[in-house]
């Protein structure tokens, strides 16, 4: 299918059809990953027949690369709300916990040798923290891309580690605010000027 074609405005049955299929592809993507995703079965899961399926996605690349572009949608939209830091590393972390599918996307993508800036979020991600290596609350020197790279990735692989740890819903919260504790103290004893965020050194010291 040419790009042409694919940006074309659907009609609105089929709109609300590829949506179907696009939601129904995000379930399977976090029950069984990226390798068991296939247009069949997502025609199944979205309980719609397999010529409607084909005709949204003809291969199944079309379909992993609309699932991606959707995660991403997703992710700019969660990157433009106001957030204190403290508050986006605890919502980041939690939300990767709650959606593992995007990790294993982010992961798939990677495996593929994609280029950094076409996985879900990447762009929007470095942007926020270049702003805020340059902000003069924050350490001089800062490389924002690689404070991006930690940060990103330990939040993706906890994301998938936590459900190797517990299979409560409870215990995982618990986990993952441990986890974004410690993600804290690195960004305000690593990056910041701890002078500068009072009320963040204070949530750490409660």
């Amino acid at each position: 299918m040419s790009a042409e074609t694919s940006e074309r405005p659907l009609r609105s049955d089929a709109r609300a059809s590829r949506e179907r299929l696009l939601a129904a592809a995000k379930e399977l993507v976090a029950e069984d990953g990226l390798d068991a995703l296939t247009v069949v079965g997502v025609a199944k899961r979205a309980n719609l027949n397999r010529s409607t399926a084909y005709q949204h996605f003809p291969q199944r690349e079309e379909l992993v690369d609309a699932v991606g572009a959707q995660f991403a949608r997703e992710l700019r939209a969660m990157f433009s709300e106001p957030r204190e830091l403290g508050e986006q590393i605890d919502f980041f972390a939690h939300h990767f916990r709650e959606n593992p599918d995007i990790a294993r996307l982010w992961m798939f993508h990677l495996l593929r040798n994609d280029d950094a800036v076409s996985k879900p979020g990447w762009d929007q991600y470095v942007t926020a923290l270049e702003r805020l290596a340059k902000s003069p609350r924050s350490q001089d020197g800062i490389d924002a891309e690689m404070l991006c790279v930690i940060g990103m990735t330990s939040a993706l692989v906890w994301s998938l580690m936590v459900r190797q740890r517990t299979s409560s819903e409870r215990r995982a919260r618990a986990e993952t605010d441990r986890f974004a504790h410690e993600l804290k103290r690195l960004f305000l004893h690593g990056a910041l000027r701890p002078e500068h965020w009072p009320e963040l050194e204070e949530e750490l010291n409660e």
